[in-house]
């Protein structure tokens, strides 16, 4: 019998993303395993960590660490848009070096401010292509690769469906940047990040109806982008979630074999 080829998008959504992980270990457990990743902003980060070969279990611990906390605690700092070295120090450590040293193949999704377009990158040097996916605008300064200018993918493409549509036959989405609704907004960064949310859930919404299953995870909207202390309880809900869900998802997976 042919194996059928799986493929998960992983959403952006910053600590969120920590929800992810749940999902990934609740397939796993039922025997499900994906072949091709793709992931945007945080979910870049657990896709990579994924596709290097590390465990769900073992991407909840390593989430728990602190030099993974201290990238968030910049967020939560921060007085003027920061650098991206101290997540550039964490994956250097910890994830291969080039898309061709992965396990799983990974495609991940950028905005590239120069040509306006989303680029959705699987080849070269591993490292850069996450921190373009994870630039956070007016959180984080815009990384230059390939002499181009890179923004957070969630803003053109924050579930990277599409990439796995052309090589899967069955297609997965897991989102957790679902738009808190009635929330009140002050500051200004508050409103800037309210307006990406809006732009995010307009680009996420026609991918999640490409899916052959989407996973909503929607008790984790709630969260803050920045609450990475919280990824014990994020992690659950991502497991519960799926979990619930597993029986629809396996009669799913049956008829595409």
């Amino acid at each position: 019998m042919i194996e059928t080829t799986i493929g998960i998008a992983l959403s952006g959504g910053g600590a969120r993303a920590a929800a992810h992980i749940g999902v990934l270990h609740a397939l796993n457990e039922n025997g499900i395993y994906p072949t091709h990743v793709s992931g945007t902003s945080g979910g870049a980060v657990i896709g990579a960590l994924y596709c290097s070969g590390y465990a769900p279990l073992e991407i909840l611990e390593l989430t728990k660490t602190a030099s993974f906390l201290h990238i968030f605690k910049l967020g939560l700092e921060f007085r003027s848009i920061r650098d991206m070295s101290r997540l550039n120090e964490f994956l250097y450590y910890h994830i291969k070096h080039d898309f061709k040293e992965l396990q799983i193949p990974l495609f991940l999704s950028a905005t590239n401010l120069d040509s306006g377009f989303n680029e959705i990158m699987k080849e070269g040097r591993l490292l850069p292509a996450i921190m373009a996916s994870c630039a956070i605008p007016l959180v984080f300064k815009p990384v230059v690769f390939n002499g181009n200018t890179y923004v957070d993918g969630g803003i053109l493409n924050n579930l990277p469906v599409d990439v796995l549509k052309e090589k899967c036959q069955f297609v997965f989405g897991s989102n957790v940047s679902g738009l808190e609704k009635g929330k009140k907004v002050n500051s200004r960064l508050e409103i800037a990040h309210r307006c990406l949310q809006l732009a995010i859930s307009t680009n996420v919404a026609p991918r999640l109806k490409m899916c052959d299953h989407a996973i909503e995870i929607q008790d984790a909207f709630h969260f803050g982008i920045f609450d990475i202390e919280k990824a014990q309880e994020l992690f659950d809900i991502g497991y519960t979630t799926t979990i619930n869900e597993m029986d629809v998802i396996k009669l799913k997976l049956a008829a595409k074999r």
